[in-house]
């Protein structure tokens, strides 16, 4: 890139550096002097069983909404792209209704439909499936708390592999059926390697967002399933302990930035700027 291309990135790297990077110093800065200079902070969160599940029950639920989403979001984006017509509109216009319905309002539609008097108890109640001691407790615990994360960040997975199907050669798969590969064969040995990038993609994506859950866990999880952005807001806006707030929050940035060189990384986005 010239140095006149240079020139007009420097607005751009300007709004970051403001916006984006100055913020974070500033978080870390407030992580290593308040309350006093030094790692105290983080040596509280190392040695606190109350932070140390905070941060695990946080890791925990991100890697499993992400396997959640891997598994059931593969399948139904397969499914609209293979779609034709009427119906692949209609499909896809369900997957980004989704959208239209803000977090809270669905975490609170869960709440009713996963209670103990909820549409899901109550139908198992009447098929005979639940247990003698009672209903099936849904609701807060890992189990509530996932049904709800991996609702929220379907969708978004659905979309991105939608993208990768899409730019997948339609006679690829045919061509190796004319060669004597099974439906199966074929879509194992050329369909999914093909799409392998952005299924990495939004996996990797999937993890970082869901880091950052706050309202699905408070709601679906209380709190026996605290995360750290929970701890978070307990920690600044209730008991003003700005320190170890920005010690957790400058632990979950070094999480997300890992995660987020690892899609540069995988994605190929460090060669955007190379020349042939």
């Amino acid at each position: 890139m010239t140095s006149r291309g240079w020139l007009f990135l420097l607005p751009g790297v300007a709004v970051m550096g403001l916006l984006f990077f100055l913020p974070f110093g500033l978080v870390g800065w407030t992580s290593l002097t308040d309350p006093a200079p030094g790692l105290e902070n983080y040596r509280e969160i190392a040695t606190s069983p109350l932070y140390v599940t905070a941060l695990r029950n946080t890791v925990r639920s991100a890697l499993w909404t992400t396997l959640g989403c891997v598994l059931i979001g593969y399948p139904v984006a397969y499914a609209i792209h293979r779609a034709r017509g009427r119906w692949r509109q209609a499909m896809l216009g369900l997957v980004l209704f989704t959208y239209a319905v803000g977090t809270l309002p669905r975490a609170l539609a869960w709440v009713i439909v996963l209670g103990d008097r909820g549409l899901v108890n109550q139908g198992l109640t009447a098929l005979g499936l639940t247990r003698t001691g009672g209903p099936i407790h849904f609701l807060y615990n890992q189990t509530g708390v996932l049904i709800g994360m991996i609702h929220a960040m379907l969708p978004f997975f659905t979309l991105i592999l939608l993208g990768a199907m899409a730019r997948v050669r339609p006679n690829l798969v045919p061509a190796a059926r004319t060669l004597g590969a099974s439906p199966v064969r074929a879509f194992f040995l050329i369909f999914v390697p093909l799409t392998r990038p952005g299924l990495v993609a939004g996996a990797l994506l999937i993890f970082i967002y869901s880091l950052g859950f706050y309202v699905i866990p408070a709601v679906l999880g209380g709190l026996t399933q605290t995360t750290v952005v929970m701890l978070i807001q307990s920690l600044v806006l209730t008991n003003a302990l700005w320190g170890l707030g920005a010690a957790l929050s400058a632990l979950l940035v070094v999480v997300a930035v890992a995660g987020a060189a690892v899609y540069v990384r995988l994605t190929g986005l460090t060669h955007v700027g190379g020349h042939d």
